[in-house]
């Protein structure tokens, strides 16, 4: 389907999810290991308006790294970090939640989005994103 150009708006939206579990602490992006691919850009771009982390229990304080690569999905570079405080989550206490909104993150075809934490999370960090496909 052919993107909307008169005024442009996304097509498709979605909420796009992955779990990540270990640990990275490269931010130069030499190093994809344990970095998790959280979305790839639609055949006509892709616009995201959020991005952020639900922790599924307790926490230590870790960082979100996210990563956006060229258009052939290689040569990651830090785009943004998002920081979870530790938290033991219990029946009163919620478990870590932090998002980042953004105005006009928009993403070219065969860009992706990828994504670690710096501190492991035995429960894992859900990491996700609110975009639309043009």
């Amino acid at each position: 389907m052919a993107a909307n150009t008169s005024p442009i708006f996304a097509l498709t939206p979605e909420a796009k999810f992955v779990t990540v579990t270990a640990a990275t602490t490269d931010r130069t992006g030499a190093t994809t290991t344990n970095l998790s691919e959280l979305l790839s850009a639609g055949t006509d771009g892709t616009k995201i308006t959020q991005i952020g982390a639900k922790v599924g229990g307790d926490n230590s304080a870790t960082s979100v790294l996210i990563f956006i690569t060229d258009t052939a999905g290689s040569n990651p570079k830090l785009f943004d970090e998002i920081a979870l405080t530790a938290v033991t989550a219990g029946t009163t206490i919620t478990s870590q939640r932090a998002v980042t909104a953004y105005s006009d993150l928009q993403l070219k075809s065969g860009q992706k989005v990828l994504v670690g934490i710096t501190v492991a999370v035995t429960d894992g960090v859900n990491i996700f994103a609110i975009k639309g496909d043009y």
